[in-house]
């Protein structure tokens, strides 16, 4: 006999609940760090773990900045569609607790950059710069934006396609990326995350829901 299941309509559902069991049961996710600029120069750099590679020809990703229940725009959402520009930067362990700073809430025109100290170095493409730490980064240029659904939590798609990649030495192999040297960390459910070097599942005080606010 097949064992039970709980069977539950969306509909029928309240919004944190739906988004709980998403965050629950759609893991490991990979995290992006994405950065931004805005129209008038001012950065931005945020974490999202919902984010995911898309095609290959032409070599494309996509992030999910969330509205909140008010119908905001998150920083990484507006200056994207002011410059249509952003970089995507692979979060190791080694980067957790600093990209962890960024869970919280900050005023807006605070240079996000400073929080943690990572340090931006300049891209080749694109105006938004890169994060050094970071042994894997893609530049990208917004293809589509697509809002689907209503707040709280409407899911806005960023689209970019890939025009520049930039790859660590120290986890290249000489045609592309070494899996054995290259060790993301992964968001689960929750404030926990999986070392995809050590499998050490480990949370971070603070961390709750989709990785970043803003």
């Amino acid at each position: 006999m097949p064992e039970p299941f709980v069977s539950l309509s969306p509909s029928e559902m309240e919004v944190p609940q739906i988004y709980e069991i998403l965050v629950a049961g759609v893991q490991p996710r990979p995290i992006a760090f994405i950065s931004t600029i805005s129209a008038d120069g001012l950065k931005n750099l945020a974490p999202f773990s919902f984010f995911m590679a898309g095609g290959a020809n032409p070599p494309s990703v996509v992030y999910c900045p969330t509205l909140n229940k008010e119908g905001g725009k998150k920083h990484s959402l507006i200056n994207v569609e002011e410059t249509g520009e952003f970089v995507v930067n692979m979060v190791t362990r080694d980067m957790a607790d600093g990209m962890n700073a960024y869970s919280l809430d900050y005023p807006d025109r605070t240079n996000e950059w400073d929080i943690a100290g990572f340090e931006p170095i300049p891209s080749d493409e694109v105006k938004p710069e890169r994060v050094k730490e970071s042994p894997v980064q893609f530049e990208c240029k917004a293809f589509e934006i697509i809002l689907h659904g209503s707040s709280p939590n409407a899911a806005c798609y960023v689209i970019g396609e890939v025009v520049k990649i930039h790859v660590a030495e120290t986890v290249w192999n000489g045609r592309s990326i070494d899996p054995l040297k290259f060790r993301p960390i992964c968001r689960m459910g929750g404030p926990h995350y999986l070392d995809t070097n050590s499998l050490e599942l480990f949370s971070l005080e603070g961390s709750s829901g989709s990785v970043k606010p803003s």
